[in-house]
């Protein structure tokens, strides 16, 4: 699992802060900023065979949202 606080550079050359960290529905998730724009944010799944994959599903994205409001 990633922690909170951990820099990431990913695939675009980037930078992103891991800012919360959470498990829903059994899979484990993060919510990144970039280092450069805070615009730039993106909630992804997490798992230690694939990596990261940014969440595109409305559902899921509104769930972690209010998790992440309550932490």
């Amino acid at each position: 699992m990633l922690n909170q606080g951990e820099i990431l550079t990913l695939n675009d050359n980037k930078k992103y802060s891991v800012v919360f960290t959470t498990s829903f529905n059994n899979k484990n998730y993060v919510y990144l900023i970039e280092q450069d724009d805070y615009t730039n944010t993106m909630f992804c799944e997490y798992d230690n065979n694939n990596g990261l994959e940014e969440v595109s599903n409305p559902t899921i994205i509104e769930e972690l949202l209010k998790l992440f409001t309550q932490s």
